[in-house]
């Protein structure tokens, strides 16, 4: 082996076990991390990330360390492959820098925005806000991305390092401000779908309606604006799969309106679910000042999404995928989205709190709940609640 003399300088790196990280970080790097502020230690991963990406040792030392891939979890989606289910939502990696890194830590894809073809500046610092004990961070950093013009060069560029991996784009559905209409924002998302094509800088593309945090009333939730801007999106030709990230809604009514909105159209997933926006359906375990603004991650949002995923796979399974999102900081969250229907799942506030190393953890338990309950491959596994 080429790198064997570091290999044996790290105890044998490769049959360490994840676990073995985790407590590291959880133990000595997140005690350090949490004393400064999420903002603080959002660029400070960022910029660390990329260093640690950049160079083909430091992608294969950290596979060696983190990725726990297992044969049973390999999967087609919509024309994708996928070594593992497990995925980074939207909203971690906003420029869509860090796609390298995504895939030595052991996501099987990656969503990199939510981008805009200009730049948008999001909203005023701070954009985070921890609570600790309910496992949440209160997110209010709006659309900030450097614009899809500006950052196209560096995802070619590291498309040849995760070439393996799958990458969806997520493009925001949002006016730039006050004196543009819906009509504009429709445009804007449609020239940025299309840039995104012409260019193949993307896997799949995933178009978000739901960002709670925009500081707009999240008008193409409503059905009929939906609608019209589905029906735009149709005009276009494209060769990758389509999702749509859904709100996170308490009327199951609402929620169905907008599924068979999108059944009508040339989408083939949803992504379940977004930000809790409404703060009277969760139970906080720390304050949380009235000043801080933003839609709530992680905890808080996992019955709702798994209840919303169970849904839509029940109604709407034979024609759309679901990639489900909220809440995941374990294995055993992650296979209760699965059977409840999910095809993929999404995570970020998780890898925050229990860091990088549990991406590798999930999958190598994932894969032996699987084994567990009888199941051959991870794609008999989905919906199985429902075929009890």
């Amino acid at each position: 082996m080429v790198y064997s003399p570091v290999v044996k300088a790290f105890g044998g790196v490769e049959r360490i076990d994840v676990i073995y990280y985790n407590l590291m970080y959880k133990s000595l790097i997140k005690p350090i991390l949490f004393l400064f502020s999420p903002d603080t230690v959002h660029n400070l991963i960022v910029n660390l990330g990329k260093i640690a990406q950049s160079t083909g040792f430091s992608r294969w030392l950290l596979r060696k360390m983190w990725r726990r891939d297992r044969v049973i979890l390999e999967q087609q989606v919509n024309g994708m492959s996928l070594k593992n289910p497990i995925g980074l939502s939207a909203g971690f990696d906003k420029n869509i820098e860090l796609t390298p890194l995504m895939q030595s830590v052991g996501f099987g894809f990656a969503t990199g925005g939510s981008i805009t073809l200009a730049p948008r500046k999001g909203n005023p610092r701070p954009w985070f806000y921890r609570l600790p004990k309910t496992e949440s961070l209160v997110v209010h950093a709006g659309l900030a991305n450097k614009g899809l013009v500006t950052i196209k060069d560096g995802i070619r560029r590291n498309q040849k390092r995760a070439k393996t991996m799958p990458l969806f784009i997520s493009v925001a559905v949002v006016a730039k401000n006050a004196n543009e209409t819906n009509q504009d924002a429709i445009i804007d998302a449609k020239n940025t779908t299309l840039y995104i094509l012409q260019r193949s800088l993307a896997n799949a593309i995933e178009i978000n309606i739901s960002c709670p945090n925009a500081g707009d009333d999240q008008p193409f939730t409503q059905p009929q604006l939906l609608d019209e801007l589905l029906g735009e999106l149709d005009k276009i030709d494209r060769g990758v799969p389509f999702f749509v990230k859904m709100p996170n809604l308490l009327q199951l009514k609402h929620f169905d309106d907008l599924l068979k909105v999108i059944s009508r159209h040339n989408i083939q997933g949803v992504t379940i679910a977004n930000l809790v926006k409404n703060r009277e359906s969760v139970k906080l375990q720390d304050e949380l000042p009235e000043d801080v603004k933003g839609g709530l991650s992680g905890s808080p949002t996992r019955a709702r999404s798994t209840a919303l995923i169970r849904y839509a796979y029940k109604k709407y399974g034979g024609k759309l995928t679901i990639i489900g999102v909220g809440g995941v900081f374990t294995a055993d969250h992650a296979y209760e989205k699965i059977r409840a229907g999910a095809s993929l799942v999404g995570m970020i506030t998780g890898m925050i709190f229990n860091g990088p190393g549990v991406v590798g953890q999930i999958n190598k338990e994932l894969a032996q709940l699987l084994e567990r309950d009888g199941f051959k491959n991870i794609t008999e596994a989905v919906g199985a609640d429902h075929k009890i």
